[in-house]
């Protein structure tokens, strides 16, 4: 008999994968004030002033992108956004990144050039700097990789933990334009045909981290947890429902959807659940400061919407749809373990 650990992943979600890790490399250590199972991992170095967080993500070709679908410099800065997302999420200003890339041999120097000049573009814009990385071949397509670091002022780091039964939920900016991007890219769209078009493919090639928005949260002490969707809403969620302990109602009408797809036979709400890579921030605001956090949220920052709340029903999420029909929301988001699913079908909420 197959010893456990020597099995197939094709059974195993990533959220599985992740808690496996989690359980058997724990590590407890004066410095370490969060390892494995958020956004960043968080240390505190003896005689260092500030926490500094430690983020890590991968873009494989042919997996997380085609080459023929994307510039260079896109996908430059894509890959280092992804990561200042995460820093984003935890209230952490970027400060450091380093980049590891394999590449087949028929890569030239000038699309190598471009790569880093996307990538330098978006980490100037928030003071994140390239200090070192690695080079290598590969006969299997490109493979980036990058480790940024970030720092949290005054200590104030907020974690997937801490939301609370009663706090309501709500999201930045808007969701499912990624993935509407995604759509026509994947339909041969090169050149898009208009300003929304445009838009949607932008969204999903160059997706804006929201750091400013995630210092200002964590900063005015307003909220109880957040965390970043790359994934999807349904799948993002119930990561910090299950790290909070809680549950949580989410109303589709509230949803800030990307309401122009449904004009490319996409269904808004459904992208907007399970679309993924939209890289807004997810968060919980205690009632009692819900009204306080939109009055003095900043107008020069992405909106926030309110979307919903967390109830105690530990890990079960709910979707509230059209007049009083509720369903249990299944986690049908990103997963590399999983073959993605169409998002055509029309909402049954």
């Amino acid at each position: 008999m197959t010893p456990a650990h020597e099995r197939s992943l094709r059974p195993i979600s990533e959220n599985s994968l992740i808690r496996l890790l989690h359980d058997r490399y724990q590590v407890k250590h004066r410095w370490i004030r969060r390892g494995i199972g958020d956004d960043a991992a968080v240390v505190h170095p003896r005689g260092a002033h500030e926490y500094w967080l430690i983020t890590s993500d991968m873009l494989l070709e042919n997996i997380d992108f085609c080459r023929e679908s994307i510039e260079p410099a896109s996908l430059g800065y894509k890959a280092l956004a992804v990561n200042l997302s995460d820093l984003a999420a935890m209230g952490a200003r970027p400060r450091f990144y380093t980049v590891s890339l394999a590449l087949p041999s028929e890569i030239s120097q000038g699309w190598i050039l471009r790569f880093y000049k996307g990538m330098s573009e978006l980490g100037r814009s928030y003071g994140a700097y390239l200090i070192g990385g690695d080079l290598s071949g590969s006969k299997s397509g490109i493979s980036v990789s990058i480790t940024a670091l970030g720092e949290s002022l005054k200590r104030r780091v907020v974690y997937r933990t801490g939301g609370r039964a009663g706090d309501w939920l709500y999201v930045t900016g808007t969701l499912g334009k990624s993935a509407a991007g995604l759509k026509l890219v994947e339909r041969g769209l090169s050149r898009p045909q208009s300003r929304v078009q445009k838009a949607a493919i932008w969204a999903h090639q160059r997706p804006e981290p929201r750091c400013k928005a995630g210092l200002w949260l964590a900063q005015s002490g307003l909220i109880h947890c957040m965390m970043d969707l790359s994934d999807g809403l349904s799948t993002d969620l119930a990561r910090l429902c299950a790290a909070s302990k809680v549950g949580a109602e989410v109303y589709a009408s509230w949803l800030p959807v990307f309401a122009e797809s449904a004009a490319w036979g996409c269904d808004p709400v459904q992208m907007a659940l399970h679309g993924g890579e939209d890289f807004e921030l997810l968060f919980a605001v205690p009632e009692s400061k819900a009204e306080l956090l939109e009055k003095s949220y900043p107008s020069t920052l992405p909106a926030i919407t309110r979307i919903g709340r967390l109830t105690g029903e530990r890990g079960i999420v709910r979707l509230r749809g059209r007049g009083k029909r509720v369903i249990r929301l299944k986690d049908q988001g990103y997963d590399h373990f999983r073959l993605r699913k169409d998002f055509g079908a029309p909402d049954k909420a």
